[in-house]
């Protein structure tokens, strides 16, 4: 194999892997109170089961999608366990619209519930 197909191999690989991760990103981040504001902010906290991530890389770009998604406090992905612990103000967000976003990300979501 020649280095132009090796540099095609290369570039095709890397296509393939950015693409999920490119295709769900949010693009608003949400405000931090500043020199302790209090806050007023109603907060939930959902952990959520899911299917279809395939590595760590799939955890840990779901989980830097949500830590910019408006209104989400905390977010905590684990491969290994299939599931999800986020934590968001119910102003900005809902957890439908979380379900929403992870089927977004080529993911399934197979269970919800609040804690």
């Amino acid at each position: 194999m020649n280095i132009t197909n090796r540099l095609r191999l290369i570039l095709a690989w890397a296509g393939l892997v950015a693409l999920p991760l490119g295709t769900c990103l949010p693009v608003a981040a949400s405000p931090v109170p500043q020199n302790g504001e209090q806050s007023s902010v109603k907060q939930k906290t959902v952990q959520m089961r899911i299917a279809g991530m395939t590595c760590a890389a799939c955890a840990k770009g779901l989980e830097a999608s949500f830590r910019n998604m408006a209104g989400i406090v905390k977010a905590d992905v684990d491969y290994k366990g299939g599931q999800a612990v986020i934590t968001f103000d119910t102003a900005k967000q809902s957890t439908e619209s979380l379900s929403t976003f992870i089927v977004s990300c080529g993911y399934r979501v197979k269970e919800t519930k609040v804690v």
